[in-house]
């Protein structure tokens, strides 16, 4: 009993020690805001006008002329692959607008007056959960792991993003996206080769069932010697069955339906199906940094007056030896 109720004494002294350093912390937070309330009211004046001015500033950055829009498209591929895609579009992604020779104006032969407007291009993996051929997940952070073999990254398609400041420009520069992907020399080779594949798949299938076309008329109209037999413990006289190739027919028209489903999309290299979708919220909002214009005056507001508050110790600390 003893020994039972000294660990009972012993638990209730560490919860009670526990209330204690959370009530200790509690009241530690409110002294510091008590004190940043105190800090703001004694210089009113300093809050005021720094909280202003980020305003204004935040304002400023989005304002119409300033307004960045995002626009997001699928990218599907055919021929290559999402990795050699990627490589390509890095000349996209690592693009100096300030030389002329590396902007995405010159990479993209656009006019200075669209290529200006282009903030940036990046181009992201989707990553599949299930073997199903749909992609669930847009990998934003370029950061999935290659060790991870339920969540895997697609071969066929990958996600682009543009962030533009005129989204009436979105056509020309959709345009321009898909003539640079579509006569890269890589690209169109590994085309060429891919769609080859599947029209002489489409022969073979072709020929294979004239083939058997034939063997199956052959088979079916032969007239078979009588013969005597033993199969299976009976006494058989005669063919008593035909070999019939309906089967094989099927499975080759089956491949033959896939090839040509998979032929009708290979038209160009990349394609766009849905085209870039633009989000009509601007990124940099009246709203969005107006908020953020009034939070970020706040904290530099109180450094300031922090600093105008300990400006003689800070004079000692810095002449002290």
């Amino acid at each position: 009993m003893e020994e039972n109720n000294t660990k009972e004494v012993n638990l209730l002294q560490l919860i009670n020690l526990c209330f204690n350093w959370l009530k200790k912390i509690g009241s530690s937070i409110l002294n510091f805001l008590g004190y940043l309330t105190q800090l703001s009211f004694r210089h009113k004046v300093v809050v005021i006008i720094t909280i202003m001015v980020c305003l204004i500033y935040g304002l400023y950055l989005s304002r119409p002329s300033a307004r960045i829009y995002k626009a997001e498209a699928m990218a599907m591929l055919y021929g290559s692959e999402t990795s050699t895609a990627k490589e390509i579009c890095k000349q996209l992604e690592n693009s100096v607008q300030s030389n002329k020779l590396y902007s995405l104006a010159t990479k993209l032969s656009l006019p200075d007056s669209v290529g200006r407007n282009i903030v940036g291009i990046q181009s992201f993996y989707v990553i599949v959960n299930y073997k199903d051929g749909v992609g669930d997940m847009i990998d934003y952070k370029n950061n999935h792991p290659l060790s991870d073999t339920l969540n895997l990254r697609m071969r066929d398609r990958f996600y682009l993003q543009i962030k533009t400041k005129n989204i009436s420009q979105i056509p020309r520069v959709q345009a321009a996206i898909l003539n640079f992907f579509n006569t890269n020399p890589v690209m169109k080779n590994q085309f060429e080769s891919r769609k080859n594949q599947i029209i002489q798949q489409i022969k073979i299938c072709d020929v294979e069932s004239q083939r058997i076309d034939s063997l199956a008329k052959v088979s079916y109209f032969k007239d078979v010697d009588k013969q005597l037999r033993f199969e299976k413990d009976k006494l058989l006289i005669g063919d008593q069955k035909k070999q019939l190739f309906y089967d094989d027919l099927l499975r080759l028209q089956e491949i033959k339906a896939n090839a040509q489903n998979r032929l009708v999309n290979f038209t160009h290299p990349m394609e766009l199906p849905s085209g870039f979708v633009v989000n009509p919220a601007p990124e940099n909002g009246r709203m969005k940094y107006g908020v953020i214009g009034i939070l970020i005056g706040f904290i530099l507001s109180l450094i300031f007056s922090g600093l105008i508050e300990n400006t003689k110790k800070i004079i000692v600390f810095l002449i002290k030896k």
